[in-house]
C-alpha cells in the first residue's frame, strides 16, 4: 500500500483509473450558473450566486456581480465581471471513495482508492462538514487533470448541515423580531412629558 497527498496543486498521477471525462471550457460571465466551478487567479472556485450589475438585464457596462467560494480554503469572495469577460469553467471527474481514518492533528482525511492505495485530503476542504465525517463514510472526490478540486460530503451530512443552518437563521430572525417588539413596548411604557399650554396661560391673564 502506498500513500499520496491530494492538494489543490499536487504533482501526482490522475486519480481516475478508467477513461477521464474532465474538461475545461472558456465561457462568458453571463454563462456562469450557481454551482459552476471555475478558475480565478489559478484557484478553483464555486459560484454561489450571479446577479446583474445594472438595472434589469446586464449590459456591457453593468456586467455581473459573482459571489463565489474558494474551494481549497472555503473563503467567500465577490467579484464584478464585465458582460463579455471570459471565464474558464471546469468539468471534473467524480469518484466515490471511502474514508479509512481521520488525522485531526495533521488536519487531513485518509481515503482509499479502488486499488486500496491511501489518499490524503485536507479537512479544510469540507468546511463545517469536516467534524461529522467518520471512518467508513463515503466522500465524492472531484478531480481535474490529477488535481483535487472539491470534496463533497455524504448526502446525509449535507442535509443535516443545511437543516442546522436554516434553524440557526430562523432563530436569528426570531431574536431580531423579539428585540424590536421589546423596544417598541419599552418605548410605549415610558411616560411622556406634557409641555406647557400657552393658551392656558393667556386664559389665566384674561381672568385677572
Amino acid at each position: 500500500m502506498w500513500r499520496r497527498l491530494l492538494s489543490a496543486r499536487p504533482a501526482v498521477r490522475p486519480l481516475c483509473r478508467s477513461r477521464c471525462f474532465a474538461s475545461i471550457e472558456d465561457v462568458t460571465s453571463r454563462e456562469l450558473r450557481r454551482g459552476s466551478i471555475f478558475l480565478h487567479k489559478g484557484i478553483y472556485c464555486e459560484v454561489r450566486s450571479v446577479m446583474a450589475g445594472g438595472q434589469g438585464t446586464a449590459s456591457s457596462s453593468g456586467g455581473y456581480h459573482v459571489r463565489f467560494r474558494e474551494l481549497a480554503t472555503r473563503k467567500a469572495r465577490e467579484i464584478k465581471m464585465d458582460d463579455k469577460a471570459r471565464v474558464s469553467v471546469v468539468t471534473c471527474d467524480r469518484e466515490e471513495l471511502p474514508v479509512l481514518y481521520r488525522d485531526d492533528a495533521a488536519g487531513k482525511l485518509v481515503l482509499a482508492d479502488k486499488s486500496f492505495n491511501e489518499l490524503e485530503v485536507p479537512l479544510a476542504q469540507l468546511g463545517d462538514a469536516a467534524e461529522h465525517i467518520v471512518a467508513g463514510a463515503k466522500l465524492a472526490v472531484l478531480m481535474y487533470d490529477g488535481e483535487l478540486v472539491k470534496i463533497v460530503p455524504p448526502p446525509e451530512v449535507a442535509d443535516a448541515l443545511q437543516k442546522d443552518h436554516r434553524k440557526a437563521r430562523k432563530e436569528e430572525l426570531q431574536a431580531r423580531v423579539t428585540a424590536k417588539q421589546q423596544l417598541r413596548e419599552d418605548t410605549a411604557a415610558k411616560p411622556r412629558r406634557v409641555g406647557a399650554d400657552p393658551a392656558a396661560g393667556r386664559r389665566r391673564e384674561k381672568a385677572f
